[in-house]
């Protein structure tokens, strides 16, 4: 999967999302939905209401969520951006890791 990052002043097209009135999300059954690959806003007036996404996407949302979470917190710790660097070393040999074998 790529990475998308938005930057500022840059304008951002993702593709994988339709714009649907509230008309077609009456018609959506469970066959419809899994035959959906895109992310829909669903929209009245064109006022945004919700958003509907495969469950798989949304867990992996979730997961790099957490992720995010868990190295702001890992770097808001004292010291904490100090081991990240460390980390980094070892793991690319030029720290005081121990050899496996």
């Amino acid at each position: 999967m790529t990475a998308m990052y938005k930057i500022e002043g840059v304008p951002h097209i993702d593709t994988s999302v339709e714009y649907v009135g509230t008309t077609r999300l009456r018609k959506l059954n469970a066959a419809n939905l899994r035959a959906v690959n895109k992310t829909l806003v669903v929209q009245e007036n064109d006022t945004p209401l919700a958003v509907l996404l495969k469950y798989e996407k949304f867990l992996t949302m979730q997961n790099k969520l957490e992720v995010a979470l868990r190295t702001v917190e890992l770097l808001s710790k004292k010291g904490g951006f100090q081991t990240v660097v460390e980390a980094v070393r070892d793991a690319a040999g030029g720290g005081n890791s121990i050899p496996l074998s």
